[in-house]
């Protein structure tokens, strides 16, 4: 597991699991509220693609700043990804 050093928002736990999956993600938590699952190419500025694991959904306000950090800094957040991320045991591509 990593943190995610390209975006960081307060109140907020960005992740990297190092054994995780495609498409490319990052999970996301809020200690004691919930976790959820940041998809990178298709979240965009309008809309934050995600699935809740546990918890309540995240706010709109918290929403907002998922999606448009996201959209900012797409390029640098995939290419963290790939960097921390092990796909290595995937069987669907």
């Amino acid at each position: 597991m990593g943190r995610v050093e390209t975006v960081q928002l307060n109140g907020l736990e960005l992740l990297f699991y190092s054994n995780d999956h495609r498409p490319p993600h990052l999970h996301v938590l809020k200690r004691g509220a919930w976790e959820i699952r940041v998809y990178l190419l298709a979240t965009t500025r309008e809309r934050l693609s995600f699935d809740l694991k546990w918890g309540t959904p995240p706010s709109g306000r918290d929403q907002k700043r998922l999606r448009l950090a996201v959209d900012a800094q797409r390029c640098a957040l995939l290419a963290e990804w790939e960097a921390k991320v092990d796909c290595s045991g995937d069987t669907a591509d």
